[in-house]
């Protein structure tokens, strides 16, 4: 069983056709106050639009969302919808942290094109090189169709959990390793030969951040912090591992084990060290909306690194990807780049445009697992990104 964990598209698309059932809640939906909308020129953010946007998302069943969107010539707008916790209703705080999943991968991906400037890996050359004796056909897949998702290796999420998502949360405090996750891809057959196609696969980031840990000789998380994190100031954002517990103020976390029409069940305390160096980030709305700002600005890669990083290709099910970065083009706001992070309860939403003006992003404590969720997902992330209008 596939489990729609650690997002698989840089789109989002409504791939469900089931109804949406009335909320597991009976709670008024609470705003949170807006912190700071500001405005320089003729430029101004369209608060309306975007509490409008926040507020269809929690209308199509999600407990809460908050959000940042972040413009060069009108200012910073936080809003939030919702509330924390369907137990004790409470206002959502702006600044909370989430669990970010995927969001995670464009970190791992900085982290090694930062080795490669160093010339301490090489893109095109094999895993086998790093990692000898681990990858299976580990001679003919490369660095580069580890980052772009074209190696071929079965992603371990489809299968470590064939009971679904009941089999999940009854396991969610269970400690994995990377070396087990790996052996769970190796156990099943690859999707194609390296470099003959394109398919999501977490295996890939999990090899990503043992070879960071191979080359540095440092844990792949404490590298990535000294180079990411601690130099961009992002205090409030941390990787995981197996901590049980979101450390810092935040919303609880929701899922539908039995499908869109089920209970909620708080699935917000759990061990993500299955997620590995693929999706155990936990983040902020300021926190991501600095690093992708910092990313794409070219303050973390030369310039021939951060444009083989923007070099998409399709994978099998049409969405480009680069190396670790996802790009979405839309008339309303033209092109942007990011990644989308789905780690059980949480789901994030993070983009910036290609001119880097503008930084979005939002996270929703429960998946967007029905047709009508997905919708306004969708609709709010082009009413964020179109929020800079003339006034």
């Amino acid at each position: 069983m596939r489990l729609p964990v650690l997002a698989a598209s840089a789109l989002i698309s409504v791939a469900l056709a089931v109804p949406l059932a009335a909320p597991a809640f009976a709670t008024p939906v609470t705003h949170a106050p807006v912190a700071s909308a500001t405005s320089h020129g003729p430029r101004s953010l369209d608060i309306a639009a975007m509490q409008e946007a926040l507020d269809a998302i929690t209308a199509a069943g999600a407990p809460g969302v908050i959000a940042e969107v972040r413009d060069a010539h009108a200012g910073v707008w936080n809003g939030s919808s919702g509330t924390a916790s369907l137990e004790r209703p409470q206002k959502l705080r702006v600044g909370g942290l989430f669990r970010a999943g995927s969001v995670t991968k464009t970190f791992t991906a900085t982290t090694v094109l930062q080795l490669v400037a160093e010339k301490k890996v090489s893109l095109d050359a094999p895993i086998e090189r790093y990692l000898p004796g681990l990858v299976p056909n580990g001679k003919k897949i490369t660095v580069r169709q580890l980052l772009n998702h074209r190696s071929g290796l079965a992603s371990y999420t489809d299968t470590l959990w064939p009971g679904g998502f009941g089999e999940m949360y009854a396991s969610r405090f269970k400690s994995w390793t990377p070396q087990q996750l790996v052996a769970e891809s190796a156990a099943h057959k690859p999707y194609f030969a390296p470099g003959t196609n394109g398919h999501y696969s977490n295996t890939n980031f999990v090899l990503l951040g043992m070879l960071i840990e191979k080359v540095t000789g440092n844990n792949a998380e404490r590298e990535m912090t000294k180079r990411i994190l601690k130099p961009l100031g992002l205090h409030h954002s941390y990787f995981s591992g197996d901590t049980i517990r979101i450390h810092g103020p935040h919303a609880r976390g929701y899922m539908h084990l039995d499908g869109p029409d089920s209970a909620y069940t708080d699935f917000t305390d759990t061990n993500l060290s299955w997620a590995s160096t693929a999706g155990t980030l936990v983040s902020t709305t300021h926190d991501l909306n600095s690093f992708f700002k910092a990313l794409i600005g070219g303050k973390l890669l030369p310039a021939r690194l951060l444009g083989q990083m923007k070099a998409m290709q399709s994978l099998d099910d049409g969405s480009p990807y680069g190396l670790g970065l996802s790009r979405k083009d839309d008339p309303a706001y033209g092109t942007v780049y990011g990644h989308i992070g789905a780690a059980t309860a949480f789901n994030t939403y993070r983009f910036t445009t290609a001119d880097n003006s503008q930084q979005v992003t939002f996270s929703v404590n429960t998946p967007a697992d029905s047709v009508k969720m997905r919708n306004a997902v969708n609709d709010a992330l082009t009413a964020l990104l179109s929020a800079d209008r003339r006034a």
